[in-house]
């Protein structure tokens, strides 16, 4: 049985070397559990991953509506750097889908996504063990934890694409309930 039949789940990439490992996986595991799984970035072109492949997406980021899913997953890599951290449309998706209670993750590097969007004020959360990343979370008042898979509430961080297999069984779980 699907355990995510009728979950909606988005995820987001950058649209230049988004991490594939951590797309590609997610995207797959979700659908084979039976989630819809829509993909977003900043343009409604196709997104380029950092080593081979491509997504088309399905809409952008600013045409999201936070209460369409159930999930909203943002993909780590190069591309969130560039493309996630700072985006407004992003910590806009980002507030409105916390303020719905709706699951929010950041994989790897995209965490620091999250904590400028300000939702991981006073919440435990990790990231990918890079330097600029560590020092955002603790300025954005996050308390920064070196765990691969961090849940608090509904926010859901790991630290690295070599996790990414616990991080799409922990965010299963946290949709099941």
């Amino acid at each position: 049985m699907a355990r995510l039949a009728g979950k909606q789940i988005l995820l987001v990439v950058g649209q230049r070397n988004y991490n594939n490992q951590e797309f590609d996986y997610l995207n797959d595991f979700f659908a084979r559990e039976g989630a819809v799984v829509s993909v977003a970035s900043p343009k409604p072109e196709k997104a380029v991953g950092r080593l081979e492949g491509y997504v088309i997406p399905h809409l952008t980021i600013a045409e999201a509506n936070a209460a369409d899913y159930d999930a909203i997953v943002l993909i780590g890599g190069y591309g969130a750097y560039t493309y996630l951290w700072d985006d407004p449309d992003v910590h806009q998706l980002l507030q409105k889908a916390n303020s719905l209670h709706k699951i929010v993750v950041g994989a790897s590097v995209a965490a620091v996504a999250l904590a400028n969007a300000g939702i991981l004020a006073g919440k435990k959360a990790t990231v990918y063990p890079d330097y600029n990343g560590a020092v955002i979370l603790g300025e954005k008042g996050a308390n920064h934890v070196y765990e691969n898979v961090v849940v608090d509430d509904n926010i859901i961080t790991s630290n690295h694409p070599k996790k990414v297999e616990e991080l799409g069984e922990v965010i299963t779980e946290k949709l099941i309930g």
